[in-house]
């Protein structure tokens, strides 16, 4: 049997590259051949899949974090496309996120994301892909703008903090001291999600209290960005993917002149994903949380639109899963299994990932094999 495995990363628990060899270990000692490919859809783990794939490298270098403190934050480099690819969730990730008002919406900040931008920009990258998936900030990606030398006033014409508190209090900005390098460069932003700025399905509304908004900040915080979005732009106009990563996919549209595209759709075509699942017989994915924002075009959603053109079914393997079955179904992907078995804690499911995935799918297997004799 002919397999492919391209299992999202499971955040916190382990990479794709992680995932795809527990399945390539299990699959190759029943004498099985496996292809497996590092996957990701523009969120944590799309630097560590595109160097893996791409044969590219890492570099890392110093950012501030969405809290403010120093991190060390990785991009991909490949230098015969002077090509950089950056993940927003390196410095601007959830992670980061402890609950407490320091990393409250109104605190946190893009910035370190702008930092990688310029560091990439000083490899001499001539094209930059930025990942947008997994961030904890809803700051319309103000504090990458900052970085990148946009400075925002207020009424009294001073200086604003580079954070998401400063997002009603926009009265105009300058864009006098934006590094002139940018405006050679071709970006490209790679969204796991579709959401426009604003809206139901906005930056606020759809993943603000994930980041630390409460329900009755909502209205407040949704007012703001759109004030926001009205002082830099000029126009109430949102676009598909100005949403993501907390408005940084419509920063970077305005200001950088981004093309948005799906994530996973960038690292398919750099993989040649959709001819190695038409030779399959098997294709495994999955994800840490499979619920309906899966269904905006996520990894394991991605992948069974691709198998179900060419009829190979798909089994995903996710830490937990909400939503109707059926309409994963509809969409390619023939069975969603959890690999959690027993009553368990958060920590102690995600310090067990390894070795949960590797019972679930060792007892798969020995099912397939059974259906096949």
């Amino acid at each position: 049997m002919k397999v492919v495995t391209a299992i999202d990363s499971m955040k916190g628990s382990m990479s794709s590259i992680e995932a795809n060899q527990i399945i390539t270990d299990l699959f190759t000692e029943r004498g099985h051949e496996v292809k497996a490919i590092a996957i990701a859809d523009g969120g944590e783990g799309t630097v560590s899949a595109v160097v893996k794939n791409g044969n590219g490298k890492k570099v890392t270098v110093p950012v501030q974090a969405l809290n403010g403190k120093i991190v060390n934050g990785d991009f991909g480099w490949f230098d015969s496309k002077k090509l950089a690819v950056i993940e927003s969730a390196t410095a601007s990730g959830i992670q980061y996120l402890d609950g407490t008002e320091k990393t409250h919406p109104t605190n946190t900040s893009s910035y370190g994301t702008g930092e990688l931008v310029l560091a990439a920009v000083d490899h001499g990258a001539q094209t930059i892909v930025i990942g947008l998936g997994g961030t904890g900030t809803v700051d319309g990606g103000l504090g990458l703008l900052s970085a990148l030398g946009i400075e925002f006033f207020d009424h009294e014409n001073q200086l604003l903090p580079a954070n998401g508190g400063s997002l009603g209090e926009i009265a105009h900005y300058s864009a006098h001291r934006l590094d002139p390098r940018l405006a050679d460069i071709t970006f490209l932003i790679a969204s796991d999600v579709e959401s426009p700025l604003l809206g139901p399905s906005g930056a606020v509304y759809m993943f603000g209290q994930q980041k630390g908004l409460t329900k009755d900040e909502l209205s407040n915080y949704e007012r703001n960005m759109k004030h926001y979005q009205k002082v830099v732009s000029g126009t109430d106009a949102s676009f598909v993917g100005d949403g993501a990563a907390g408005g940084l996919g419509f920063a970077i549209r305005v200001f950088l002149k981004g093309t948005i595209r799906s994530g996973f759709e960038f690292i398919s075509e750099q993989t040649n994903l959709e001819t190695v699942i038409e030779q399959a017989d098997l294709v495994i994915t999955g994800e840490g949380q499979m619920d309906d924002q899966s269904l905006q075009g996520k990894v394991p959603v991605g992948i069974g639109r691709i198998a179900q053109k060419y009829n190979v079914p798909v089994i995903a393997f996710v830490g937990s899963f909400t939503g109707d079955p059926k309409r994963f179904s509809e969409e390619g992907v023939s069975v969603i299994i959890p690999i959690i078995d027993h009553i368990t804690t958060l920590a102690e499911a995600m310090n067990e990932a390894k070795s949960n995935l590797h019972k679930v799918a060792s007892r798969t297997l020995t099912l397939l094999m059974l259906m096949k004799n």
